[in-house]
């Protein structure tokens, strides 16, 4: 039903694109370019175009990794064309669009990047692109707090993202399955239960947040794709370092460095971070929920460099590896005389290359530029590993449900996986592109589990080595019969091998519409089919040890039905409005489930899952220092069915249930003020509340499964949060200093996060202040 709803929608949507007044559009052209290095002539990518008419914001967008743009559709007019990108001086040009497509390429001269920080970083670092309705993040305008981790960063900035516990982010109501690309390359997904975040948020230049409307390129784990651009290194050398310190013994240091030299580039980075509160404390009074904040110290660690080679204007180069490692201490409650020092370790490492090609462009009789395709090839190598460890002296809580005997568990495990990934695109002409690829990894590895009584003694323990496999291959068409419409429909096929279960497959069939009726405006829907395959792990094989060669349910790859309707529209005053709806199906669907009495993390399956949301993303960038965005976000996830997979769950719910990360009401807002060398940032984040941990069946109050059910009775009270931060640039000669504040949870606000369900309870973080000083050379 819901499908043929859908249909009839298009049906609707493609009159109306056809319908679009012949007149108007024979008066319109596309603004299209190269944005270039001055002294190199190499691309610049992520570059920030802005296409504007008088004061009002026509066009907003990044170039591609060549330095391409295209605004497409443009009314006859004068226009003004204006490029950023930190560390080149900004450049403006005036064209005239007269039923004809322009090029207007842009080269740009090298200056200090500290100086041009200065002005280009003002602003809010969110933006719509209105033709995708993709939600961006530039990370050279970002105010985030130096303990700001790479997930806080998606939690911030995308529509419909909740704050879990262990710093977790759950987007749209599912689980955490999202997958990192960086400049092109796919980074694999860690162990399950690591909390060492995969990078430091000072590497990023841009991210793209692609939540739904996918290709069918993009499988795997993607409930969002997290398409990271890494730093590109430009002019001279350059240098930077900071160093903070506030709250909870927290303090930390950072250096990163970039130089380029004829077609060669370099960039890395290296910080530390020490905090008495490494993680939401656990251990609160149960009627101020103020928390109890100890055993709770943590280190991490992070290294990134990477080496771009530009060899020619249709080729780019990109070789990057990346260190990571976390060591912290386990909170607990000590409720009852409990004493616990569990310990855990961390670490993840990536090395990507990858190659990117671009075939030269053509122009036909009529004078039209044509952009040639693309193809991209890139190997990458993924190792991760996490160690648990108990203290000698534990109070004893691990069980094997049905057995009663009390066991502390240790875990020590690691991966490593190889991967190709392999694109190639096929531009036959403005109206017609096809695109294909293939995606193969294969993964390895160790995984040891122990327990031992509160006497020393061992009980069951289990040594396993892994092996496992994803391939992926797709096949995407993209046909626009005229500048107001596009059809975009693929196809992929998914093979997901993994201990226990198998191999599991699943051909997804995907198809979007999109409705371009002018620059401003922009409709679409979509429909996709969807395989999310697990880790490949292998946590059944000390269960079965324990249960006498009784193996439990492995947990299986999700499988999903995905609708989503969305508008995109600009207004003349400078702000971006996208609104969207959408609902997932999944049979089964996956969560993740905390093995009682340790903090290990094992995904299981739920039977049936459903998920319906409504979005909003608002855009503010109005003429003057002021600007902002707001996301809100309305969901409801909930599940029912039998739950297996993990370590025999010994209290599953009964009936339908709201999922362990399900809030109803998300919204994150963002406000700076920027004069001069001087920004104040604010923003606000509040939610409804996570569940409380009551089961439905028990609570004698009031279950629905609308949108619109908020189920009370179940959930913990809602939150707010604000943050606060300030900073001023001082220069004198090549040298730039940059002291800010930071203030979170500026009020001190006492809330509970989320009480205990699938994983343990928790509550939020108490304000916390932070002093940086950065010096830039």
């Amino acid at each position: 039903m819901k499908l043929i709803t859908l249909c009839r929608l298009a049906s609707v949507a493609v009159g109306l694109g056809l319908s679009s007044r012949t007149a108007a559009a024979l008066a319109n052209g596309d603004v299209y370019g190269t944005v270039t290095d001055s002294v190199r002539g190499a691309p610049l990518g992520s570059a920030q175009v802005t296409i504007q008419s008088g004061d009002r914001v026509v066009v907003s967008t990044l170039t591609d990794a060549f330095g391409h743009f295209r605004a497409h559709h443009l009314q006859a007019g004068l226009y003004t064309v204006r490029v950023r990108v930190l560390g080149f001086r900004p450049v403006e040009r005036a064209v005239t669009v007269a039923a004809r497509d322009i090029e207007v390429n842009v080269s740009m001269a090298a200056v200090s990047v500290e100086l041009t920080g200065v002005t280009v970083t003002a602003g809010a670092p969110i933006a719509i692109d209105t033709r995708t309705g993709e939600q961006s993040f530039d990370g050279n305008r970002s105010h985030s707090s130096p303990t700001t981790t790479s997930s806080q960063l998606i939690q911030q900035s995308v529509a419909g993202a909740v704050r879990a516990p262990t710093g977790e982010v759950h987007i749209r109501g599912q689980h955490a399955e999202y997958t990192y690309f960086l400049d092109g390359v796919p980074v694999p997904s860690g162990v399950s239960g690591s909390l060492n975040e995969l990078f430091d948020p000072a590497i990023v230049n841009s991210i793209t947040f692609k939540t739904g409307g996918w290709d069918a390129e993009y499988g795997n784990k993607n409930a969002a794709i997290i398409d990271v651009t890494t730093k590109i290194p430009v002019g001279d050398f350059h240098l930077n370092a900071s160093g903070f310190g506030g709250s909870f013994a927290t303090n930390g240091q950072s250096v990163n460095a970039s130089a380029n030299q004829g077609t060669l580039g370099f960039f890395g980075a290296v910080s530390r971070q020490v905090t008495d509160m490494r993680r939401e404390p656990v251990a609160f009074d149960t009627t101020t929920f103020r928390p109890y904040n100890f055993h709770n110290r943590g280190e991490d660690l992070f290294g990134f460099g990477k080496v771009q080679w530009n060899p020619s204007g249709t080729d780019v180069v990109n070789l990057e590896g990346n260190w990571t490692r976390s060591k912290f201490q386990v909170p607990f409650d000590s409720a009852g005389g409990n004493s616990a020092d569990d310990r855990q370790t961390d670490v993840n490492t990536f090395l990507n290359l990858g190659w990117r090609h671009h075939f030269e462009s053509t122009t036909d009789d009529n004078g039209k530029t044509h952009h040639g395709g693309e193809f991209f090839a890139s190997a990458f190598y993924r190792y991760g590993s996490l160690k648990y460890a108990p203290g000698l002296t534990n109070d004893p809580q691990f069980v094997f449900f049905p057995d009663t005997n009390r066991y502390n568990l240790s875990e020590n495990r690691n991966f490593t996986t190889f991967g190709a990934k392999i694109d190639y695109t096929a531009r036959l002409s403005e109206m017609v592109e096809f695109r294909t690829g293939v995606l193969s990894q294969f993964t390895s590895g160790q995984e040891d589990f122990v327990t031992s009584n509160g006497q020393g003694q061992f009980g069951p323990a289990s040594s396993s080595n892994l092996s496992g496999s994803d391939i992926g291959v797709y096949a995407q068409t993209a046909l626009s019969p005229n500048e107001h419409l596009e059809l975009r429909t693929g196809v992929r096929y998914d093979a997901h091998t993994a201990p226990f279960a198998g191999t599991k497959s699943q051909v997804s069939p995907r198809a979007r519409l999109n409705l371009f009726f002018d620059p401003a405006n922009t409709l679409y829907l979509f429909y996709g089919r969807l395989f999310v395959p697990t880790n490949v792990e292998d946590l059944r094989a000390i269960t079965s040890v324990a249960q006498a060669g009784v193996i439990a349910d492995p947990t299986l790859p999700e499988r999903d039905h995905f609708y989503e309707m969305g508008y995109i529209h600009r207004f003349p005053f400078g702000v971006v409005t996208k609104l969207s709806v959408y609902y997932k199906q999944s049979s089964p669907g996956i969560d993740d489930n905390t093995v009682p009495g340790s903090a290990i993390v094992t995904s299981v399956n739920i039977e049936q899952v459903r998920i319906t949301g409504l979005e909003s993303v608002i855009e503010i960038r109005p003429k003057g220092p002021l600007t902002g965005n707001v996301n809100l976000a309305i969901n409801h996830a909930y599940g029912y069915g039998r739950i297996t997979g993990g370590f025999f769950p010994t209290d599953a719910p009964d009936g339908k249930f709201d999922l362990d990360h399900d809030q109803r009401i998300s919204i994150s807002a963002n406000a700076v003020y920027s004069l001069g060398a001087f920004y104040l940032s604010a923003s606000e984040t509040y939610g409804s509340g996570l569940t409380n941990g009551v089961d439905p069946a028990d609570c004698n109050c009031s279950f629905g499964t609308g949108l619109f059910a908020f189920n009370k009775g179940i959930k913990v009270k809602p939150n707010y949060i604000t943050n606060l931060s300030g900073g001023y640039s001082f220069t004198a000669g090549g040298v730039t200093l940059r002291p800010e504040l930071f203030v979170d949870n500026l009020f001190d606000s006492r809330y509970l996060l989320k009480g205990t369900f699938f994983s343990g309870a928790s509550v939020g973080r108490p304000r916390s202040v932070q002093l940086r000083v950065n010096v830039g050379i």
